[in-house]
């Protein structure tokens, strides 16, 4: 049986036809396909060139495509559900089912393999998402970065930045951030971080890249580094459990995906985050992907037409993913 996954973000988009053994027939890396993000005659373009792309590459397994299922960023955002669904109905055999949903369903698949759970997305912004065996689910923030995205890049970054002027009007401690920060930005004093900060660039793009520093201090002892990823730390076991409050699970321990840039460093958060479960006594069970989010569009595209993929799947398909020119 022979599945379209897509996995279509803010700066890259990934597509492939595969099986349930993990082997892939075609496969499409290009640029972004968030509706949000861009022009929506660019967008449907770029829809468009994928599928074209995937056909040329292997016109008689496209030919039949059993399922197809696209995870994408923004779809639910500006209700572009059945515009996706519309393009890939143009090229896929009329008897697949089509299903566009968030991205963060094909993360927590990356995860879970196909279970429910909670996914727990930090990258440039931050959004907690619970889906359950229905596939219905509940979010919790993610409401934007003026105001919410707590615990994403751009929150740490914004932390750094307090702690920096804090300690240097007196009115923190000292940090090792500082002289980090001074040098990332190339700057030789405190005042002088407000032109980089404020300038050309949007302040998402500049700050949310200091959030790595954060990490790269605390393992060196920094006390304020290590209490920003300690605030970070509640910030999301908050989110995960008003998520989990909202919905019913079965019993055994709910699984907790852990998504995003700022969870490369998950030795920081992992143990912090179970610690808080079990001090509620809530039954979670936190963990990061065990597969690419492109993995989990492949699960998802199967678990619509109740396949099971293969016992090996996650390693053959990964080996496959990468070999994959």
């Amino acid at each position: 049986m022979y599945v379209l996954a897509i996995d279509g973000g803010g700066t890259k988009t990934s597509a492939v036809i595969c099986d349930e053994l993990g082997n892939i027939y075609a496969k499409v890396v290009t640029t972004r396909s968030n509706p949000t993000a861009m022009d929506v005659q660019y967008f449907q373009s770029t829809i468009h060139t994928i599928l074209q792309n995937l056909q040329q590459q292997n016109s008689q397994v496209f030919a039949a495509i059993d399922s197809c299922f696209a995870g994408m960023a923004g779809v639910k955002e500006l209700q572009a559900e059945e515009v996706v669904e519309s393009i890939v109905r143009q090229y896929v055999p009329k008897t697949a089912p089509v299903i566009v949903d968030n991205d963060a369903l094909i993360a927590l698949y990356a995860g879970t393999l196909g279970q429910a759970g909670i996914v727990q997305i930090a990258g440039t912004g931050a959004i907690t998402m619970g889906y359950d065996r229905e596939q219905h689910f509940h979010r919790v923030g993610g409401w934007g970065y003026v105001f919410d995205d707590e615990g994403s890049g751009y929150d740490l970054g914004v932390q750094v930045l307090k702690a920096i002027f804090q300690s240097y009007d007196g009115r923190g401690n000292p940090t090792a951030l500082t002289d980090v920060v001074l040098r990332y930005f190339s700057v030789e004093n405190v005042p002088q971080l407000i032109e980089r900060i404020y300038g050309e660039e949007h302040p998402r793009t500049v700050i949310a890249p200091l959030s790595k520093y954060v990490f790269d201090v605390a393992a060196k002892g920094d006390p304020v580094a290590i209490k920003i990823i300690e605030d970070a730390s509640k910030k999301y076991y908050v989110a995960i459990k008003a998520c989990y409050a909202h919905m019913t699970w079965e019993e055994g321990k709910v699984l907790v995906v852990l998504v995003g840039g700022v969870f490369n460093n998950e030795a920081y958060f992992l143990p912090k985050l179970q610690q808080f479960a079990q001090a509620d006594e809530i039954s979670l069970q936190f963990m990061t992907p065990v597969l690419q989010p492109i993995g989990g569009a492949v699960i998802a595209a199967f678990k619509q037409v109740n396949i099971q993929i293969a016992s090996d799947f996650v390693g053959d398909f990964q080996r496959n993913y990468e070999r994959w020119k």
